[in-house]
């Protein structure tokens, strides 16, 4: 029999949901739990309250505080005045218990059997097990699982394990990953589970451990050495192995003993060829990529096809929350603190962090690492644990790379986004070879390639499309930890200063910029001379870096497609507001020097005309060089000569930009023209764009533009603004469009929770 224990509120109403809707044959909808109002699932097809279901989950209180908190819904329900009143409790209820409880509610509870104790919703466990199989929680914990451990004779080691695990399943929440890793042990019978440190891999090994106990196969742990496993294999009885860092903790180098790897594969060749074993390893990613580099036969053997790579990606959104909901709610960090953390502006920056880890949320769960922190403070304190993500990589970045790894995160970091492995290559090169120069660094044949193999799958991530490879940082935090690291070291900043080739790189990493939580702009060349940043940005003004995009097509398909990530005007634009804190003669060089690149464009005519007013807004903010700006809004002037022959949008809204940025430089009697255009072909200037909106916010900047059309050019566009509502009321009658009227066992699963879904989730804690 179940206690319901090892489940938060919201698990426990899920599973009454569930249960429920069996036992009725009724779609239940839920509330918000918590503050609820006396409802937490209903069933109201004409919205007239016809069932009402209070879920009361008091297995820690029992009978006591569960008749205590009735007695306050007392006044709701007669409030609600529903037609049907039900109760379920994890609490055991005697027939005595369960009149007492009915007396409260007359007449709405109808009879005893409107209310639902521990023994009943087991009787419905029982009679329905597909909703015990959904709800893993529950046969993960049960008795069943220990008892057939007792009683195999195993190691007491493997007996703690799996009470130790045991304890953990309340924290535990299914995803993807769990799935991914089962299919992985059918097709294979062994998996590799392979992330980076604290994103939950050992957590779901050892959920997969808990399966396989639970299908009746004996667990063995492996603690140290792959020799035990063979110690322990038994001819013909179902097993199932476990190995948690099989490679170690701190590198490949410190775990493997000689002749161990060819061990491991031995090992698992065998239960590839027996169905009655199955093997679980666990390991970081980065240590295994190392291993197979050093280790020809790992490598030659590709032994990892069967492996399973956790990534923050694998968590949705109502993952992360019920996560965290999990680790709060059984926290015993004080109730004050839960409450503040689930107010909606506190709880929601939490969940969508994109340093989110499941290691994180153990930590700051526990009591004993908030200490001296105020349940006002909380929150923040979180937030700041998220922010400072050293703790994650720093470990692993001094101890476990080797230096030329080291090397390429640094130069990745310099480049703002997904970089093509050929731009990231020639960029690489610049700085092994200064480095190689300035400190004497070694260098090896086919360094690059080597490196990448070390780094992907842990630090990083390469994308491969049909024409080239896109590289990019496994996770977020990487980046914010390099960014801090290179604040500390002067040296590697100053040595990629010098060493940059794009100006995509000057931007990433010598770009002052703020955070959510750090209000000072900063940057990593902060202590670097004034010169030496000049001079990258000189240096590499007229080089951008490649980009990939996915090219969406109208049939919802699409391809990738590399393109020039940002064309010299951007790139100039914001080298010449970069010189702000210069002196003004070192300004003033500085800006002559870049906008001659823009002057010789104009005169080639491959000048982009988008993109000029930003040249010249930046231009005319610096001293000295008024003859240089005037000789670019002349000559960019000419770029817009044939302006009432436009047909595009975007030609419009780049004169009217150069207008607002150059006055006077276009001759009035053209603009005047262009206005008569616009007024007699608006609808089919803006038609496309109007199309292809959707959501009202695109659609108010339409309307914002169009009203800029009508200040600078003199256009009469009404007929645009009558499209642009009649363009929203389109989408509102299509998001409005009522779901499909079919039920499914879990209608939440598949889909993304919202922000209101998540703080109702969150409700229990403010009890």
């Amino acid at each position: 029999m179940y206690d319901f224990k090892t489940l938060s509120a919201y698990d426990f109403e899920l599973l009454v949901r569930d249960l429920l809707q069996k036992r009725l044959c009724v779609d239940l909808e839920s509330f918000k739990s918590g503050r609820d109002g006396g409802v937490d699932l209903r069933y109201a097809p004409a919205n007239d309250n016809e069932l009402v279901v209070q879920c009361k989950h008091y297995a820690a209180t029992g009978y006591t505080g569960l008749l205590s908190s009735l007695k306050k819904e007392n006044m709701k329900v007669k409030r609600l005045a529903p037609s049907r009143y039900c109760i379920a409790t994890s609490v055991p209820l005697t027939p005595d218990n369960k009149r007492e409880i009915r007396s409260i509610f007359t007449p709405f509870s109808q009879s005893e059997s409107d209310i639902f104790g521990l023994e009943d919703l087991n009787n419905l466990l029982s009679q329905y097990p597909d909703v015990e199989r959904h709800h893993y929680k529950l046969w993960l914990t049960s008795t069943t699982v220990l008892e057939r451990i007792v009683h195999s004779n195993v190691y007491n080691q493997t007996v703690q394990l799996v009470e130790e695990i045991q304890q953990k399943v309340r924290f535990y929440v299914q995803n993807t990953s769990f799935f991914d890793a089962v299919e992985l042990l059918k097709e294979y019978r062994y998996c590799i589970v392979s992330g980076n440190p604290g994103i939950g891999k050992t957590f779901l090994a050892q959920m997969l451990l808990l399966e396989y106990i639970r299908q009746g196969y004996e667990p063995v742990v492996v603690r140290s050495h792959i020799s035990e496993a063979f110690k322990l294999l038994k001819g013909n009885t179902k097993q199932v192995f476990y190995y948690d860092d099989f490679l170690g903790q701190t590198g490949w180098e410190d775990k493997l003993e000689k002749n161990e790897e060819q061990s491991i594969l031995d090992f698992i060749a065998y239960v590839r060829s027996h169905k009655h074993a199955v093997f679980v390893l666990t390991t970081r990613e980065y240590i295994l990529q190392q291993a197979r580099s050093v280790y020809e036969k790992l490598h030659a053997a590709d032994f990892d096809n069967a492996k399973c790579i956790i990534e923050l990606a694998s968590y949705t959104r109502r993952n992360r929350a019920h996560i965290l909901l999990n680790h709060v709610f059984f926290s015993d960090i004080p109730q004050e603190h839960k409450k503040e953390l689930a107010r909606k502006r506190n709880l929601l920056p939490i969940v969508d962090h994109r340093n989110y880890s499941p290691r994180i949320v153990e930590w700051m769960s526990g009591v004993q690492n908030i200490h001296g922190c105020s349940p006002g403070d909380y929150p923040d304190t979180f937030i700041k644990k998220l922010d400072d993500p050293e703790n994650l990589w720093l470990h692993a970045y001094r101890n476990h790379l080797s230096p030329a790894a080291r090397s390429m995160l640094l130069v990745l970091f310099s480049f703002q986004s997904p970089v093509d492995s050929d731009d990231l290559r020639e960029a690489y090169e610049s700085f092994r070879s200064l480095e190689a120069k300035r400190f004497g660094a070694m260098r090896a044949a086919n360094e690059f390639t080597t490196v990448l193999d070390e780094l992907e799958g842990s630090f990083i991530r390469c994308e491969l499309n049909a024409h080239s490879v896109a590289v990019a940082f496994h996770n977020p935090s990487v980046r914010d930890f390099l960014e801090k690291h290179m604040s500390l070291n002067s040296d590697q900043a100053a040595l990629l200063c010098d060493s940059l080739v794009f100006y995509d790189q000057f931007r990433g990493a010598f770009t002052p910029r703020a955070t959510r939580h750090q209000r000072n702009p900063t940057r990593i060349g902060e202590g670097l001379e004034r010169a030496s940043i000049a001079s990258a940005a000189l240096r590499t003004v007229t080089r951008a870096a490649k980009r990939h995009f996915v090219n969406i097509k109208q049939d919802g398909t699409g391809h990738a497609v590399t393109m020039i990530s940002t064309n010299l005007e951007m790139n100039i634009a914001h080298a010449i507001r970069m010189t702000a804190d210069l002196p003004d003669s070192e300004r003033t060089s500085l800006a002559v020097q870049v906008l001659v690149h823009e002057e010789k464009r104009i005169e080639e005519g491959t000048a982009s005309p988008s993109h000029l007013p930003e040249v010249l807004s930046a231009a005319t903010s610096v001293p000295g060089i008024e003859d240089v700006t005037e000789r670019l809004i002349n000559a960019g002037a000419r770029l817009y000569d044939a302006a009432n022959e436009y047909e595009e949008l975007d030609q419009f809204v780049a004169l009217r930009d150069f207008i607002k940025a150059a006055p006077g430089a276009i001759e009035e009697e053209l603009i005047l023209a262009v206005g008569e255009k616009l007024s007699q072909d608006a609808d089919t200037v803006f038609d496309c764009e109007i199309d292809q909106a959707d959501n009202d916010s695109q659609l108010d900047e339409l309307e914002d533009t169009a009203t800029s059309f009508e200040l600078v050019f003199g256009a009469s566009l009404e007929s645009i603004y009558e499209l642009v509502e009649e363009r929203k009321e389109e989408l509102k009658m299509l998001y409005d469009e009522p779901p499909n009227d079919w039920h499914d066992e879990d209608p939440m699963r598949d889909r993304e929770a919202t922000d209101s879904e998540i703080v109702e989730m969150f409700g229990c804690l403010s009890e």
